[in-house]
This record gives C-alpha cells, sequence and structure tokens, in this order.
C-alpha cells in the first residue's frame, strides 16, 4: 500500500526517526503538546520546540496533535470552557512556529452521550468557534478526529456548516472507528469528502491498544482496499509509539 504517511517522533530516539522518515518519505506528527501538562512547564515546552527546530528537515509536512486530555472547548461551565480554548490555542500558537502543515483536536464530547439535545448544542457552538480558529490560523490545516462518538453523523453535520473554511478538516482515526457500533467502512465513506488526515494502529477490536499494525486483530486489506477505491486527499500517521513499533508498522503495511 501506498500512502503519505507521518509518523511520532520521540525525542530520545530521533536519529532513528530522522532515518525511518527518510526511508519511507514520512513526516512527523509532535505528540508532546497534546496532554494539558506540558503547557505548565515553560522550559520544557521551549526545549521541545527548539529542538525540533533545530533539526535539518522539512517541517512543511508536518502535524501536531493538539491538546487532548481533559479538554473541552464548549463546555457549559466557562473555566473549563475558557481554560480549554487557551490550551488550543496554544497548541495552534506552537504549531505556527515549527511551521506545520496543522493541528488534530478532538471533539470533547462525552463518548456514548448521543442526546440531539447534546450533540445539537455542541454544534451550535463548535461551528462558529471553528471558524474563527481557522480564521486566526490561515496558514493551519484544524483536524477534527474522532473518538469513541457511536457514528460519524455529528462530523458530516459539523462539515456541512464549515464549507466556506476550506482549512478546516477531518482526521479519521480507523482504530478508534473499529471500537464503535458502525461499520468502519461507514466511518471512512461519511468521512472521505471531508478527510484532511487519517490515524492508523491496530488493537484486539476491544480496547484502543495503539499496537503495532499487524499485531493486532484489525484487518488492514479492507482499509486498503477502502482507500485504493478513489484518491484519498489525507496523510496516513502511522499512530504508535516507539521507533520499533514504528518500523514495524510500515514495513507491515507497505506489504500490502
Amino acid at each position: 500500500m501506498k500512502c503519505d504517511w507521518t509518523i511520532i517522533p520521540n525525542i530520545d530516539e530521533i536519529e532513528g526517526f530522522l532515518e525511518l522518515a527518510d526511508r519511507y518519505g514520512a513526516a512527523f506528527e509532535y505528540n508532546e503538546f497534546f496532554e494539558p501538562k506540558i503547557y505548565e512547564d515553560k522550559d520544557e515546552t521551549r526545549r521541545v520546540i527548539e529542538f525540533y527546530k533545530s533539526l535539518d528537515r522539512d517541517r512543511s509536512r508536518d502535524t501536531l496533535h493538539g491538546v487532548f486530555y481533559d479538554i473541552s472547548a464548549m463546555s457549559n461551565d466557562s473555566y473549563i470552557r475558557d481554560y480549554s480554548r487557551k490550551r488550543m490555542e496554544e497548541s495552534l500558537d506552537i504549531a505556527d512556529e515549527l511551521d506545520c502543515k496543522g493541528v488534530v483536536f478532538h471533539t470533547g464530547l462525552v463518548a456514548g452521550l448521543n442526546m440531539e439535545a447534546y450533540l445539537s448544542n455542541w454544534l451550535t457552538g463548535m461551528i462558529p468557534y471553528l471558524k474563527s480558529l481557522a480564521e486566526k490560523h490561515k496558514n493551519l490545516q484544524i483536524y477534527i478526529e474522532n473518538t469513541f462518538e457511536y457514528g460519524p453523523d455529528v462530523f458530516v453535520r459539523l462539515m456541512e456548516s464549515m464549507r466556506d473554511t476550506p482549512n478546516v478538516k477531518l482526521c479519521l482515526d480507523y482504530a478508534h472507528a473499529t471500537l464503535t457500533r458502525t461499520d468502519t467502512t461507514e466511518w471512512f465513506e461519511a468521512f472521505r469528502p471531508y478527510l484532511g488526515h487519517i490515524h492508523i494502529n491496530d488493537n484486539d477490536l476491544k480496547a484502543d491498544l495503539h499496537l503495532a499494525v499487524g499485531d493486532g486483530k484489525i484487518d488492514y486489506g479492507i482499509f486498503k482496499s477502502l482507500m485504493d477505491k478513489e484518491p484519498v486527499n489525507a496523510r496516513v500517521l502511522v499512530e504508535v509509539n516507539g521507533l520499533g513499533k514504528a518500523a514495524v508498522s510500515l514495513q507491515h503495511l507497505t506489504k500490502l
């Protein structure tokens, strides 16, 4: 399978990741900034930024996983909402400084809470908020990723209202989709018109394990057939930690 690959670098194994990226023509997705606690340590944040800036490589295809844990930009609690938005802005600012292509954010929706009133309220707030972020950061793509929502409907509704905002797209986490009540083909086809980014890894079809691709039970032959059906304008992140798992995953995928 041929894709525009992305991998997650580890500073402690950076030489290996640089070689792996060169071998597969892969970009980087920086994962250090998805935990809110790093933003509380300004020195550590600056250290990581300066380290990646010091590498002699093109970062224009790279992405950054924006702040994730405990983030709810549409919270009804103004303190949580304001905190979440502050951290999201910081993620975007870091991506700007690193000259990245885009930033991935999760919805902040509570998994399994599928009431229409709840989803509609989220959409009512999220649409203008995303438009404001996109306008402020016109040079960045903003990708909204599925976590464990029941199905793709709320994402389609979001994107139908974002047609005039070309730098907001969807990120399909294919492994997350395998853990929902909706078939992965339905997820993929619903996301296809809006795709800008894809995350893949493996699991046992029961829990989000982030195994190396080939070490779990996900049928990546189905994924390949969906990718081959028609061109997809999206980079594919092999979302596993560690050089060994990244190398094993790419070796497996490129043989499909």
